[in-house]
């Protein structure tokens, strides 16, 4: 066994690290005050996992398609009736190319964010929990890119969400962000919900066409032969609805509608926490386990069909809300839903790896928008973008980093936005001939390109261009942020502008092609995925090179160089911006809609105590009462009346004795 195999034996370390901050931040809370109250403390313990998770992935580079799953058996059953070779589950991890590119992303991303914490978060309370809290999300969410089962995988995603109601929350005595906190908690139950539902078929089937997997824990790699097991059509009914609740259950996670309004509004929270969950790991859990559902488990064509058409129709229904919006957190949001859409629409397609190719570089350039956004904020603090304004001036590497991230977001060559997004455009575009019902949400991906460069640099072009500020006196205490939030912003600008290219190289490649590069390679269903990167047609990304200049000069026309652009007095344009600006009124229809429903049941829940439960109890009361009533004027102390009862009683019995039960008796045997 070489040196990188014997790494991988080690996996379980990457999140045990990050775990083993959270203990030591959590038990000492501020007694850790001179190290940033655990900052530095949650810093060190993320760089470690970063550079093992680095290390790991270097070596599935160096050996590409190697599977590594090391396990122990939780609790096992033995061979019965429903589960003819047994029943077991397991707890392992799996290190395979899938699972090597996400410890890049997350324990990256982690680690620049838990540096740039100490700079942004320094003037906060509650420090201890908040890097407590942050380093048990990272070890949740490295847990679910490590499980080799799916319900390990779940139990990690609930803690995952779990933590992130803690973070988006921290502020919790603010109202709008604890009711932000619940908003998303509630929202992604709904989708989690959902997908154990899933789960739960996707264990009665397989353990059914293949007793072999039950029997193994449920293991990723051996899902595949259970699909092939089951033949063509055979209970695909049931496998149509298990993909379909796990679509479910990755629209929860990634925001995808109609599960898509807890997502803006959970910029509430810290915009580190916004920068780690919300572009970069929480989130693309979602799509990564879509990218799981397509290798491991297998989808109908039906599960395809939805998820192309959840994909391509939220790319637009967010991008179009992004336009609007004046909280440059918000507008980050937003842009943070329309590019899962383009990932989700990937896997939908059958090119899973393409999508996962899009996670890596969106999670890098997002991530970045976010961090410079938080210096923005940390300078003037405020999130109005119509306040701010000439902050380029005082805030040069804010700018370059936003800049960056920007143009990567727009898909401007060769920033890495471009490799993966007009790969995602090009696979798809190929599919149209065999797959026309694609059409419709091709389009809508189109446009989008044209919407997301107008909004991000309207964005820009409102924080950073222009004169002065907006808001009197705003820029005039403006500041470039400290060097452990510089750092971090260099670090992921640098990602933005070349991330996209590091596909060129032969080793790195090989994470996003593994089926094609080992024959170790367990999947053995049929993939879309392309002979090597950049799949990009030439004729279609000018086309979509052209739609995002196009965008940046509109955004430009109407707000460059501190021009603010009136809104257009007719009432389609007024009507229009309102729409948007409301985020088409789902948010309240929703709200409508909880409310409505929760008065309804409470309703009915009262009903039912008042006059079920409670009415049954005051029934059986009131009768005991009345009998007891009755009974007590049979009680009058008279020995003589006590007597007569005695003789009635007596008389009573031998007339049952002589006559009744004879006559009985009589009835009976004759009949």
């Amino acid at each position: 066994m070489d040196f990188w195999t014997e790494l991988d034996q080690w996996a379980l370390l990457v999140p045990l690290f990050p775990a083993l901050a959270f203990v030591i931040i959590g038990s000492l809370g501020e007694r850790l005050k001179r190290f940033e109250h655990g900052g530095w403390v949650a810093v060190v313990f993320a760089g470690l996992s970063m550079v093992l998770g680095f290390l790991i992935a270097i070596g599935e580079m160096l050996g590409p398609g190697t599977y590594v799953d090391v396990h122990t058996t939780w609790f096992s059953i033995p061979a019965s009736t429903g589960f003819p070779k047994g029943f077991s589950l397991v707890m392992g991890t799996l290190v395979d190319p899938i699972s090597a590119l996400m410890l890049i992303v997350v324990t990256l991303v982690g680690f620049v964010v838990m540096l740039y914490s100490i700079g942004y978060m320094h003037r906060d309370t509650g420090l201890p929990r908040y890097y407590a809290i942050l380093s048990l999300f990272l070890t949740a969410m490295l847990g679910v890119v490590l499980a080799d089962n799916l319900l390990m995988f779940f139990l990690f995603w609930e803690l995952v969400g779990v933590c992130s109601y803690f973070l988006i929350g921290f502020y919790y005595a603010k109202p709008s962000a604890a009711s932000a906190a619940k908003q998303a908690f509630i929202v992604t139950r709904v989708g989690d919900v959902l997908f154990l539902a899933g789960i739960f078929i996707y264990f009665s089937i397989y353990a059914a066409a293949d007793p072999t997997w039950a029997a193994s824990g449920f293991l990723f790699t051996n899902g595949n032969s259970a699909f092939l097991n089951l033949g063509v059509g055979v209970n695909s009914n049931l496998l149509t609805l298990a993909g379909l609740f796990l679509l479910a259950g990755a629209a929860g996670k990634s925001a995808q509608f109609p599960l898509d309004s807890w997502l803006p509004d959970a910029m509430e929270g810290p915009t580190t926490v916004s920068a780690l969950i919300h572009a970069a790991t929480m989130v693309a859990a979602g799509v990564y386990l879509l990218v799981i559902g397509s290798l491991f488990l297998g989808f109908t064509s039906i599960d395809d069909f939805a998820i192309v058409a959840i994909g391509g129709f939220t790319t637009i229904w967010a991008a179009s809300m992004a336009c609007t919006h004046t909280d440059i957190k918000r507008v980050i949001a937003y842009s943070t839903v329309s590019q899962l859409g383009y990932m989700v629409l990937a896997v939908g397609a059958g090119f899973a790896m393409v999508g996962l190719f899009h996670l890596y570089t969106q999670a890098m350039f997002k991530a970045l928008l976010f961090l410079a956004a938080g210096s923005v904020i940390h300078a003037v603090t405020t999130q109005d973008l119509f306040k701010m304004g000439g902050l380029r001036k005082k805030m040069r590497y804010t700018a370059f980093a936003f800049l960056a991230g920007a143009f990567a977001l727009s898909g401007i060559p060769p920033f890495a936005g471009y490799w993966s997004k007009d790969d995602i455009l090009s696979s798809l575009y190929g599919q149209l001939a065999t797959h026309p019902e694609y059409w419709p949400f091709y389009l809508m991906a189109l446009a989008t390109v044209f919407l997301t460069s107008y909004y991000i640099f309207r964005a820009y072009f409102l924080a950073f261009e222009g004169p002065t500020s907006r808001e009197p006196g705003l820029a005039d205490h403006a500041h470039e942020s400290p060097w452990v939030m510089r750092v971090p912003m260099l670090i992921l600008s640098g990602m933005a502008i070349v991330g996209g290219m590091f596909v060129f190289i032969p080793g790195f490649a090989s994470l996003f092609d593994p089926a094609l590069t080992s024959a170790a390679f367990p999947v053995t269903l049929p993939l879309n995925i392309p002979p090597s990167y950049p799949l990009i047609d030439i004729e279609l990304s000018a086309i979509s090179v052209v739609l995002a200049v196009l965008g940046i000069l509109v955004a430009w026309r109407l707000w460059g160089n501190g021009r603010i652009a009136p809104l257009p007095r007719s009432r389609p344009a007024r009507a229009m911006h309102h729409l948007l600006a409301e985020r088409y009124y789902m948010k309240r229809a929703y709200d409508w809609i909880a409310a409505t429903g929760a008065y309804t049941v409470a309703r009915g829940a009262d009903f039912v105590d008042r006059f079920v439960i409670d009415g049954t109890v005051r029934g059986f009361e009131r009768t005991f009462a009345g009998l007891s009533q009755r009974m007590r004027k049979i009680q009058t102390g008279v020995v003589s009346d006590y007597a007569a009862y005695v003789i009635a009683g007596l008389i009573a019995l031998f007339v049952i004795v002589l006559f009744v039960a004879p006559w009985l008796v009589s009835k009976l045997g004759g009949g």
